[in-house]
Parts: structure tokens; sequence; C-alpha cells
């Protein structure tokens, strides 16, 4: 027996008015983040690890007392979190969500809920396998239906957006240990959606509770509906599916701008999707480069695939907001976007004067400004007040030799054009000229 004061938080009342009701599947349910039902943080000595992919569900119950109210369920989780973490010695609290008889969900062990994020709650089995607790003993009595229809919500949107069948099977390999029915290396071949007394010696989660089981399969597969007709799902099996992009890393979810976006193989790869761009791959260096730009999370979104470039010697993604980024094997993957983007393209983008970019875009120390350094000896500046203009060759050392834009001549003005005795750029102080006779560039100060 161990004794545990869960403490209280003013968000306690707030808590028991929360509900999954209502939901949709594509979205995950309303959940009480650690920091709503009062985690105290300092207590989590496990830090996140992550599985490759999720397989399958796990039901629990917490086999705690079932005479609780709403507004009391947050301390339940409290002390469910101190007796994992400081008396079991876990680090974490062992679930990955817990639902209470009201119907409300609550966030369990930290690392991300839309993740792979590996539990504490199946002996043997944590990896792979997604962990949801009743709270309540149901030995003693059946859950609610408004615990079953949660539980079914929070199932249904985490394995139909993972790519796993609710009611599908999948052969789990026994880490051994602990409770365990299974001994290390052993293969159990098991329903996606299954019990802890499936796999472990234990009669959680309770005979009504396992009893529930059918029910909660059959809700939990209305819920997730035809979700192999989406149009990310398609696209991944278009490419080759896990065996080509890897398994499902997070679950499809809805991002800014009307999108959705799926993470796959352990966060190498995103597949992201659009009504009116279509669904596109994002994958290797240029899908490091697009999570620096934010990707479906600022709501940037692929508007190609990952293509080749006419010199087959780079590969390329284009995506909204008018940004591209585009990899060689010497320069790595850089983003060029907005003004500077529109500039590139109008000189012939790699094929032109400017060659790939060698920078992604970058602040000048003044802050007005911003740039990017492409292969071919050459730049593109830009302001608000004086736009985006291409720099390069004899004409952009001589400028880099006075200063760049901190020099008297400040930034380009104009892009390199032809005059009688060679080329010119204009800048905000004057301009250069190269000579197609001498090979000399002079810079001149307006008059």
């Amino acid at each position: 027996m161990v004794a545990i004061d869960p403490g209280t938080s003013t968000n306690d009342a707030q808590i028991s008015q929360l509900s999954a009701a209502g939901s949709s599947v594509s979205t995950m349910p309303t959940v009480v983040t650690r920091a709503q039902w009062g985690a105290d943080e300092s207590l989590m000595t496990w830090a996140p690890e992550y599985a490759t992919t999720v397989k399958a569900a796990a039901l629990h119950h917490t086999a705690d007392s079932n005479d609780y109210t709403c507004d009391q369920s947050a301390a339940l989780v409290r002390g469910i979190y101190y007796y994992h973490s400081v008396t079991n010695g876990w680090g974490d609290i062992g679930y990955n969500a817990l639902v209470d008889k009201c119907g409300t969900i609550f966030e369990g062990r930290t690392g991300g809920l839309h993740l792979p994020t590996i539990g504490a709650h199946t002996g043997g089995f944590n990896r792979h396998v997604f962990g949801v607790s009743m709270i309540g003993d149901y030995d003693a009595i059946p859950p609610s239906a408004a615990m079953l229809e949660s539980a079914s919500q929070m199932i249904a949107w985490k394995l139909a957006n993972s790519y796993v069948d609710p009611i599908g099977s999948v052969t789990l390999v026994s880490a051994g240990g602990g409770t365990s029915k299974y001994a290390a290396g052993t293969p159990a071949t098991l329903p996606t959606l299954f019990a802890h007394r499936d796999v472990g010696r234990t009669t959680c989660p309770g005979n009504f509770g396992y009893d529930a089981l059918g029910s909660l399969r059959d809700r939990t597969v209305q819920l997730a509906g035809d979700w192999r007709s989406g149009p990310i799902h398609q696209k991944w099996q278009a490419l080759g599916g896990e065996n080509a992009a890897g398994p499902a890393y997070a679950v499809e979810t809805n991002w800014p701008e009307e999108g959705r976006a799926t993470v796959f193989g352990s966060g190498s790869s995103t597949i992201a999707w659009r009504s009116d761009l279509g669904a596109h791959q994002v994958k290797g260096d240029i899908h490091t480069t697009y999570n620096q730009l934010g990707g479906p999370i600022a709501g940037v979104y692929p508007t190609t695939g990952e293509l080749a470039t006419p010199d087959t010697i780079g590969r390329f993604n284009h995506f909204t907001h008018d940004a591209s980024i585009y990899w060689t094997p010497d320069t790595g993957a850089h983003a060029v976007h907005g003004a500077i983007r529109n500039a590139w393209a109008a000189n012939g983008w790699e094929t032109g004067p400017a060659g790939y970019p060698t920078t992604g875009e970058l602040a000048t120390p003044d802050t007005i400004g911003r740039f990017n350094h492409f292969t071919k000896h050459a730049s593109i500046y830009w302001t608000p007040t004086t736009d985006a203009h291409l720099v390069h060759g004899a004409i952009r050392e001589h400028w880099s030799a006075l200063g760049w834009e901190t020099s008297w001549l400040g930034y380009p003005t104009s892009d390199e054009y032809p005059v009688p005795t060679g080329r010119r750029s204009d800048f905000q102080g004057g301009y250069i000229e190269w000579s197609a006779t001498t090979g000399i560039t002079t810079a001149y100060r307006h008059q």
C-alpha cells in the first residue's frame, strides 16, 4: 500500500468539463495536457524514447477506486504519475494516455502523443504499442459509455492516422522481463487493439474492461472510416509504402492553410497535402532544410515532388510562399524564397549566371536587407526599397572588396546590364562598370 497526496490544482474543476465527444478522428480528440493536469516535471527522469512507428494499441485500467468525481480525475492522474515515476522508478507515467469515467482524456507519458513514444505500460511490448488506460477498477464495474467513447476516439485517431487497421493483426516480438507471458525474442501475433492481459500475467484491464474490447474495436473501426483512401496514404502507397518511404512516424495531422501532413521513416521524410496542390513527398537533405523553414507547421507545402535539375547534378522541390529548396552533392540543400527566388528565376535559375545557392537566405549586418550567395561567384541582395538584384562575376568581386552593402555603394539597385564599354551594375551610391577591353572594373559615385 502506497499513500500518495496528489495535491490540488486550480485547473481541476475546469478539467472535469472537458470531453472528447463529437471530435473527428482526423483531428486529435480534446486532451488535457500534462501542464493542465499539473504534472510536476521535476519528477520526470526519463528522457523520451521513440520507436520507428506505432503498430498496435493496448487497453489498460489503473485499478484505482471507481468512487471519484469528474473534478477529482486530475488528482488521480497526478497520483498515478508519482507512483509510476517515483515509487516504481519508471521516471515518468507509464501510459501514453488515460481516460476517466466522464470521458475526459489525459496526456500521459511525455514525448508527444502524435509520435511513437515508448511507454512503460505493457511489459515486453512497450515498443510500437500505444497504451491507453481507463481510470478505475473494471474488475468491479463496467466502464462507462463516455469512457469507452473517448477511448475509442483516441485509439481510432492514433491508429488510423498512423495507417494501422484497428481490426487487423500484428506480430510483435517480446522484449521479455516483468510480467510478460512471452520470453524475450518470442514473436506474438495479436490484434492491433489488444488488452494488457493478452501479453502479460495480469487481469488488466479487468474482466468488464476485457469484455468491452469487442464493442471498443467496433466503435474504433467506425470512427476510423475509410482511412486508406486518404491522399497522403495513397501517395505513400504509390511511392512503395513502408519498404520505400519507411513506416509512418508521426500521425497524419491537420496543419495551417487547410493542409495535412505525415512524417515517415523516423523523421527522414514528409508527405504533405493540400487540396489545390495534391500530395508530394519531401525527403533527405531537402527535408531537413524544409523543416528549418517550418514545414507544414508553418503552412509551407510542397507543390512538386523532388525533381532533377536539367544538368542532372542537382535536385529540388518547389513550395508554396514562393519558396524552393535546391540541393547538389557539393552545396548541400538551401532554400531560396520570396523576391530573391523570383530574381533568381528571372535570371535562369541554376542554369543562369548565378548557379546553385550556397547559402540559405541570410540577413545583412544592418538587418535591412536579405541575401543568398550562389556557386558562380554570384549573390542576390534584397531590401524593401531596392527590391532583389543579382550581382556576379568581376563586378561582385569589386563590390565585395569595397565592403559589400556597408561600403559607400550601398545595395544594388539593378541587375547587371550591357553598356557600350562592357557591363554595369547600379547601386544606391553609384555604379560599377566592367570593361570588355581591359577586363578592369571601376566604381563610380553618383554625381
